[in-house]
């Protein structure tokens, strides 16, 4: 435990070479090494340590936003990064990075280097990303999911892990407000659009009372729903690739919610640079396609093939599983499979709004080329946005979903 103090790349230096494990992993003696600065996120400073033997990534706390120091934001959202790292671990194995170490003091997390990693969000803007990513993403939500739901561990278990990030409240109350209420009001000045031509369809959307009260459900669904612990900004920005390697990373907005949610916000994000890049449109949708069913499989594979059981499902035989499709756990297996889309619809349409019109806006857009391109792609995610949010409750597959993009 230390004393909280922001780093800089020297005195991050002076404080690994005092953890010997670290130091081991960098080699070398501390005039050896380099470290720079790359932090692009909207929240935190990210450094890289480089030494003879290997690299590391340093990720610290602000008191603020790191792109807005006017705003004020609590320190422990590292903390809950690492915890969540710890809780997923076992089950999603190299799909994150490898954790080194903690320090609650500092709000400090050392970890693996993806150096040969490229963020996903690039490399789908410039058309270099591996076709088969979706998959990846899939097994990765499936297996976090099931590891951490009620079907797999008793609800003891479940409580005492719902209670750390119960506490994440911060980031939380940015999820609310940026995703799940500011893009719907008028006098919300964190939005922001293209004007004049966004000024109609936005202000349409402002004005639509159905389209709040649907919002409405979707709040009270992540709110109140504790399927299982969430990443909880899973978008192409925070996702590493190389080749088929596939890493989840910055898992600081953990949460316990609703297992659409995570899907949603991915699909959401394809869908939109899509919209921005027409020639993606069918890879795009491959993608999706692919990522449900890996999700599927990877969930019902834990679920078919663990040993133990929480208390939900605890009832199940196996043999009786593995019985043809009449059964009645395959009818209860369908019923929470068709819950799940229904709730990547709805948070799949919030997340396009967002994205669109929010605070936290995407660089997908920009590669749209001209002002009316960019327009027309902005214009088709509002509209998409919309309409997945209204019929979410009627959105049982995937192909259904692809019908409403």
């Amino acid at each position: 435990m230390s004393a909280y103090r922001p780093l800089t790349a020297a005195s991050l230096i002076d404080y690994l070479a005092s953890h010997i494990p670290l130091k081991e992993r960098l080699g070398g003696n501390a005039a050896d090494w380099t470290a720079r600065e790359v932090s692009d996120g909207n929240l935190n400073t990210v450094f890289i340590v480089s030494g003879p033997a290997g690299s590391l990534c340093c990720k610290q706390s602000l008191p603020y936003v790191r792109v807005d120091p006017t705003w004020a934001m609590p320190l422990e959202r590292t903390l809950f990064e690492a915890r969540w790292m710890q809780s997923v671990s076992a089950a999603v194995g190299h799909q994150i990075p490898a954790l080194y170490h903690l320090d609650e003091g500092l709000f400090l997390i050392v970890m693996e280097n993806l150096d040969t990693h490229h963020v996903l969000r690039g490399a789908l803007i410039q058309g270099t990303a591996p076709a088969g990513f979706g998959a990846r993403i899939g097994e990765f939500v499936g297996h976090a999911a099931w590891a951490t739901s009620w079907r797999a561990l008793p609800f003891e278990d479940v409580h005492a892990l719902r209670d750390i990030f119960s506490r994440n409240l911060a980031l939380t109350r940015i999820t609310v407000d940026l995703v799940l209420t500011d893009p719907y009001r008028r006098d919300c000045q964190r939005n922001r659009w293209i004007s004049p031509e966004m000024d109609d369809p936005v202000a349409e959307l402002q004005d639509d009372i159905a389209l709040h009260a649907a919002v409405e459900r979707l709040q009270e669904r992540f709110l109140s729903v504790d399927q299982a612990l969430l990443h909880g900004d899973l978008h192409t920005g925070s996702v590493m690739i190389s080749g088929d390697d596939v890493r989840v990373i910055d898992g600081e907005f953990a949460v316990f919610g609703p297992i659409g949610f995570d899907l949603g916000m991915f699909i959401a994000n394809l869908v939109m640079n899509a919209y921005a890049q027409p020639d993606h449109d069918e890879w795009m949708r491959d993608e999706i396609a692919l990522l449900w069913s890996s999700f599927q499989h990877a969930y019902q594979e834990r679920e078919e093939n663990t040993d133990t059981r929480g208390d939900v499902g605890s009832l199940r035989a196996k043999k009786a599983e593995g019985r043809a499709g009449s059964s009645p756990w395959a009818a209860e297996r369908s019923r929470f499979m068709h819950q799940v889309m229904h709730d990547l619809a709805g948070f799949a349409g919030l997340e396009m709004i967002r994205r669109t019109i929010g605070f936290a806006q995407i660089a997908d857009y920009d590669a749209a080329g001209d002002r009316p391109s960019q327009i027309e792609a902005r214009r088709r995610a509002l509209a998409t946005g919309r309409r997945l949010i209204l019929k979410a409750g009627r959105i049982d597959t995937v192909a259904s979903l692809l019908d409403h993009v």
